[in-house]
């Protein structure tokens, strides 16, 4: 079939998404007989340790007590070798691993309880290390960390991970490698909830020196700087190896410290591959484009949904409730990429035109056509529509099917299931693999890829919904593993349905997410382990006729920098900062924050926010250093992005420039002028590009004579249009030039069940 008549044939499929009821059909809550306002339940469901596992480790306070370290030492092995998937607080807030809680009991034992497991241990763990450093394997070094840490060889492993970590540039891992080797001891009276080896026998110096290297290269120069002070007090003489040479630590570090002022800063490519533009969500593009004015314009659909929900959102930030900003492109190798619930586009980023050929820019829909409503959103739906992709390695990755991911359990109208697609751009987006989520359950967001694996957030339908992480097989797109995070009531509490877009965050070889059900989580991207949650406070009392601003924070990963991650969950008030090691709280800010929707980025030692204002947030203690405006107005329209040394900021009627370190504002483009909106803002190969509620469009140096707005199009219709729309909003706005008979395109797939 011609790649033309498959175009075609997404129009008359489009058509169906705009099937929604008027706003209000089914009253102000949509029928709902709860009323509006809502108090959520405080419990946030766990993989709790149960009952027997809590009295094993009562059994082994006691044991201690009484010196019977033989039983003690067993009863810990046993309960670390069993502990799968179960969870042990450390603290009100955090919870680990039942493995590695263990692990930090043994490593706290007595001399004489710790000699006795050592003797039990170290044959095992000496054979991992040796066979470790032999491979230079990861795996087997791991195997002595979390399986023999208190060992003679856990601090070996650790120096040796920290070596690997650094030489892949994961600086982070080095860092907290070689930090709980010399752990710092906690103030008198407070519990030591970290990981610290007991009893190293390596060089402090060597360690210490490691650390403040680190600190070099990630560019934390004030910290390296402290760190420099503190070594030389303690190890002014020291001497060891550093960079395969022999040298004075002291004196070799300092000099780096100095180089390191005058070192270029790395330059972004001209990619932006998925949202917030890389796995950690927090890309800086390149330099802020010139821009002189449209270079091109493609109409987008209207996304169903929001404009049909019987809940106002009276309270709706940085968009409007009847025209949601859901758009935002992947760019990769020159091509923008652009998905809805059925149907997968591409146009060239220089001139908008089709990505290959002529024939249009439609790449690969879904069949579901002939069925009235299909994507259109219950009029009493919770949330918006939200289109993500990531494109990695030749490949595009797309979540699409209905935007509901969770229902009433006796829904009356069924939905398109949500599936997982991977296209090949080599093959000019030939279809390779498709997923479908199984009943009861539904991915929430364009995936993650880390070699062959592919990470995607989803959730599990149920009164209180159910956040999981599942890995597939990226070349097959095959089931790996699946692991529950956290459940909790929502506003719409089982008996409203609900789109959520939740996305996950990866940075070196750790998985973060951002439930919104209560909780913030890491886990080993290698096998999904659970490193830790915490649990923050959630904003349990609302009114669905008046949603808290809070709550319009729907596509809200955490962003990963250095060992930050920061987080802005729809069920909490503000924005709060974690250590990423350890999920340890750092701080929790509600103050000036409530109406913070985007985590934009990190530069320096502020964190970049918007909403309806603009924000420049300290890192260290999440006081808001700058705003804008600073009076009553909140004219934010879309997300923003961080280009160069420069913040764009979009309105409905300009986009504002800003220097990201001191907030003065730089220049103003005014798109009302060029007949657009403001939108979700995306910097790419000297491209500026705004995705506004009903267009996709690219600004740049190369000016064109402003087009017509979308609603002008029907009195005048553009031929270039006509050849090159590829989603048209309805037939009465957007008329086609030639009447067709809809068909599939050649590379859809019938869904599975």
């Amino acid at each position: 079939m011609s790649r033309r008549r498959a175009n075609t044939a997404w129009h008359a499929v489009l058509a169906l998404a705009a099937v929604v009821a008027p706003a209000w059909a089914q009253g102000p809550l949509g029928g709902f007989a709860g009323g509006s306002q809502f108090e959520l339940s405080e419990t946030v469901q766990l993989d709790r340790v149960g009952p027997a596992e809590l009295a094993q480790l009562e059994h082994v306070k006691a044991c201690l007590a009484d010196r019977q370290w033989d039983e003690a030492v067993e009863t810990l092995r046993q309960l670390a070798e069993g502990s799968e998937g179960k969870l042990l607080g450390v603290s009100e807030s955090r919870w680990i691993g039942l493995g590695e809680a263990c692990q930090m009991r043994l490593a706290a034992l007595p001399p004489e309880a710790l000699r006795l497991y050592r003797s039990r241990v170290d044959p095992l763990a000496r054979k991992w290390y040796e066979d470790g450093i032999a491979r230079r394997d990861r795996r087997l070094l791991g195997n002595v960390v979390r399986q023999a840490f208190a060992s003679r060889w856990g601090d070996k492993a650790l120096l040796a991970l920290g070596e690997i970590a650094l030489e892949s540039g994961d600086f982070t891992a080095a860092r907290w490698n070689w930090e709980r080797i010399l752990p710092a001891k906690p103030p008198a009276g407070v519990a030591n909830t970290w990981p610290g080896y007991p009893d190293t026998s390596l060089d402090p110096a060597t360690v210490r020196a490691r650390l403040v290297l680190v600190s070099i290269l990630q560019g934390a120069g004030d910290r390296a700087r402290e760190e420099l002070a503190e070594f030389v007090r303690l190890h002014g003489d020291a001497r060891g190896r550093l960079g395969g040479q022999e040298v004075a630590y002291a004196a070799a570090l300092g000099e780096l410290l100095n180089q390191s002022a005058l070192w270029p800063r790395p330059q972004p490519g001209s990619d932006w591959p998925t949202f917030a533009g890389c796995p950690a969500r927090n890309e800086v593009a390149a330099e802020v484009p010139d821009v002189g004015g449209v270079v091109w314009r493609v109409p987008l659909p209207q996304l169903p949904g929001a404009a049909a929900a019987a809940v106002p959102r009276r309270a709706t930030v940085g968009e409007d409730a009847a025209a949601p900003l859901g758009w935002h492109p992947a760019v990769v190798g020159g091509q923008v990429f652009l998905s809805n619930q059925n149907q997968i586009a591409a146009v060239r980023l220089s001139d908008g035109k089709p990505a290959w050929g002529d024939t249009g820019p439609e790449v690969y829909r879904e069949p579901w056509e002939g069925v009235p409503g299909a994507f259109a959103n219950p009029s009493d739906t919770l949330g918006a529509a939200r289109f993500t992709l990531t494109a990695c390695d030749g490949r595009l990755y797309t979540r699409m099917g209905s935007a509901l991911t969770s229902s009433p359990q006796h829904a009356a109208t069924p939905v398109v299931p949500s599936s997982l697609v991977c296209l090949d751009l080599q093959a000019e987006g030939r279809l390779l693999w498709k997923v479908a989520a199984e009943e009861g359950w539904a991915f929430e967001g364009a995936p993650l890829l880390r070699g062959s694996q592919l990470f995607v957030a989803m959730r599990r339908n149920d009164i209180r919904p159910q956040a999981h992480v599942a890995c597939f097989d990226a070349p097959t797109g095959r089931l790996r593993w699946r692991r529950f995070v956290s459940a909790a009531e929502t506003p719409a509490r089982g008996m409203l349905p609900q789109c959520t877009a939740n996305l996950l965050t990866l940075a070196g070889d750790t998985i973060y997410c951002n439930t919104n059900l209560g909780a913030v989580a890491a886990l080993a991207a290698d096998d999904g382990r659970v490193l830790w949650i915490s649990l923050y406070p959630r904003d349990r009392r609302g009114d669905l006729a008046q949603l808290a601003p809070h709550w319009q924070r729907d596509l809200n990963p955490c962003l990963v920098d250095q060992d930050l991650v920061l987080a802005a969950p729809a069920d909490a008030l503000g924005v709060l900062a974690l250590h990423a090691p350890t999920g340890q709280i750092l701080w929790y800010q509600t103050n000036g924050l409530e109406e913070v929707v985007h985590l934009l980025g990190v530069t320096g030692d502020q964190l970049i926010a918007s909403g309806g204002k603009l924000y420049w947030i300290d890192l260290a203690h999440g006081h808001v250093r700058h705003v804008w405006p600073d009076g009553p107005e909140k004219p934010g329209y879309g997300r923003g992005v961080l280009a160069g040394n420069s913040v764009l900021w979009p309105t409905r009627q300009k986009i504002y420039v800003f220097d990201q370190k001191t907030a003065k504002p730089l220049k103003v483009i005014d798109v009302a002028a060029l007949g657009l909106t403001g939108g979700n803002l995306v910097v790419s190969g000297g491209r500026l590009l705004v995705a506004t509620a009903t267009e996709l469009v690219a600004l740049g140096p190369q000016a064109t004579p402003p087009k017509p707005a979308p609603a002008e199009l029907t009195k005048n219709k553009s031929p270039r249009l006509d050849k090159f729309d590829f989603v048209l909003p309805s037939s009465e706005r957007f008329p086609c030039s030639k009447t067709t008979t809809s068909r599939p395109s050649a590379n859809s797939t019938k869904p599975t069940a």
